[in-house]
């Protein structure tokens, strides 16, 4: 397979399966904080003007969304993940192509690279590097064999804390202390905001008996070039047992040269297509 150098690919490879827990680590991998060149934001204590009584609609107006800055962006991150399928700590190498392209090399200790993940709006690919397997098809076909595990190019949106509340929602409104709670009326969604920085620092998913399927944290804040982002990132998935805890340790927006979109697999791998 070439080099796509900031292109999105334009063949079309084949799939199959992979451990549920190791190829959520790949595609959640994104989701973390990051270090580099960057700011600390102080925690002056100050909140803005009108809190609390800031109304749904000018809570999601305060709430950045996906900026210019962060078309192109190379992140490095680690990953500790506990689930019944994996246990254990990974490294990621993540490049970014807004929104057309996402390419993700993860590492195991000792420096072992064991797998590359490309995503495109319409395909996703997964290549097992030790297995010589490629997997691919809609993510929509790869996430109903590996449930909830592809986030597909919305991902790097989704790790950053850009995935914001829909205006097209009623949400109601309550604070706790010094945050501002979303809640959807029929209590599957709820988002926390930070509104001294205007963030949002957690998501809450629940099921029809409003019991938590997923949450996602998001802690120590970070300006990178102009850019708020979260260092960190937690997640738990209770019915899936699944625990992933992730900090990037680097990140550039649009680094200098050609981002690489390249699975680059062995002559001899095997290649599986789930359709569509």
């Amino acid at each position: 397979m070439s080099t796509l150098s900031d292109q999105p690919p334009r063949t079309s490879l084949l799939g199959g399966r992979l451990r549920s827990g190791l190829l959520l680590a790949f595609l959640l991998s994104g989701m973390a904080g990051c270090t580099g060149s960057r700011a600390a934001l102080e925690d002056t204590g100050r909140l803005p003007d009108n809190f609390p009584n800031h109304d749904a609609r000018e809570i999601i107006a305060h709430l950045p969304s996906y900026p210019d800055a962060m078309r192109r962006v190379f992140a490095e991150s680690q990953i500790a993940l506990s689930s019944p399928e994996e246990n254990g700590r990974f490294s990621a190498k993540i490049s970014y192509l807004h929104p057309e392209s996402l390419f993700v090399r993860v590492t195991f200790p000792l420096g072992i690279e064991g797998a590359r993940v490309l995503a495109t709006p319409d395909t996703a690919w997964v290549y097992d590097r030790i297995k010589k397997v490629i997997w691919t098809g809609s993510p929509d076909r790869i996430a109903a064999v590996l449930p909830g595990a592809v986030a597909g190019t919305r991902l790097v949106e989704l790790a950053t804390g850009f995935d914001v509340p829909s205006t097209d929602v009623d949400w109601q409104v309550t604070t706790d202390s010094t945050l501002y709670l979303l809640t959807h009326p029929d209590g599957s969604v709820r988002y926390t905001v930070d509104p001294g920085i205007w963030r949002v620092v957690s998501v809450r998913l629940n099921d029809a008996d409003q019991e938590l399927m997923e949450q996602r944290w998001y802690t120590d804040f970070v300006e990178v070039e102009g850019v708020v982002l979260p260092r960190r990132m937690a997640l738990v998935r209770p019915p899936d047992s699944l625990r992933i805890s992730m900090a990037l340790r680097r990140i550039e927006l649009d680094p200098e040269g050609p981002l690489t979109f390249d699975l680059d697999p062995a002559s001899d791998t095997q290649i599986i297509d789930l359709g569509r």
